[in-house]
């Protein structure tokens, strides 16, 4: 009962805070029509923040199950953010073995519905989570073979936040997984590949030239476009008048 109630007290949140007019401005961000209340991600994170706060007694392992409520609902775009936006307030104190990841990887893979949702996952609870975690980064790559692309996406986006930046990211795994996703025919996973290799480039120049310089035939110019997205001019001509 308590939990309905607080489940009630979200959704009434979230509805108080729609604006028919952010919805029909934050469609314009998506090729495919999608179910906005029109809530700012800004202001579900202050909705999340709140509940928290009113409900200080309640363990971590009851607000992931508010999470995949809401992770599961597919009913408005906003409810997944939510879901994201709950996991983020109890990711650092968890002391669950990684169980996280598999948690987070089915709701990729079934749950997920567009690039914001995945995006919001990834540079949100999941980074947060590994963060403190950086032992458990080798797992994502593994996310690159799965037949979800969001999953795919995720096994670049999930990690571009710790280049350069942590000793446990393996440069030679993320160019073994951006290599095999190459030939991957989701375009957001193609950019999930462009990113990965634009912020690498600003760390790990010279093996990010030299593989983008080997695997150029098989770029596809959206891909290579964010690849090099961060290179000096005249460095990137090189590229685009090959």
């Amino acid at each position: 009962m308590r939990h309905a109630a607080i489940i009630a007290g979200l959704e009434g949140a979230l509805q108080a805070n729609a604006s028919a007019e952010l919805a029909l401005s934050l469609q314009r961000y998506f090729p495919e029509p999608i179910r906005l209340l029109g809530v700012s991600n800004t202001e579900v994170v202050k909705i999340a923040a709140r509940a928290f706060a009113r409900h200080p007694a309640l363990s971590a392992d009851e607000w992931l199950a508010l999470a995949e409520h809401f992770a599961q609902s597919h009913g408005y775009h906003e409810h997944f953010i939510l879901a994201s936006a709950l996991v983020a307030k109890v990711a650092p104190g968890l002391d669950d073995e990684g169980r996280l990841l598999e948690r987070l990887q089915a709701w990729l893979e079934t749950d997920v519905s567009n690039w914001a949702q995945c995006d919001d996952l990834c540079i949100k609870p999941l980074y947060i989570y590994l963060k403190r975690r950086p032992h458990l980064l080798e797992r994502i790559y593994a996310w690159g073979q799965s037949d979800s692309p969001w999953c795919r996406r995720a096994s670049n986006v999930a990690l571009v936040k710790f280049v350069g930046r942590s000793e446990n990211f393996d440069l030679e795994q993320m160019f073994a997984n951006c290599k095999r996703l190459l030939a991957d025919g989701d375009p957001y996973v193609q950019k999930g590949i462009g990113w990965m290799l634009k912020v690498a480039s600003q760390y790990e120049l010279q093996p990010v030239l030299a593989f983008v310089r080997k695997h150029l035939s098989l770029m596809e110019r959206p891909t290579l476009r964010y690849a090099i997205e961060k290179l000096p001019a005249e460095m990137r001509r090189t590229f685009t008048q090959a």
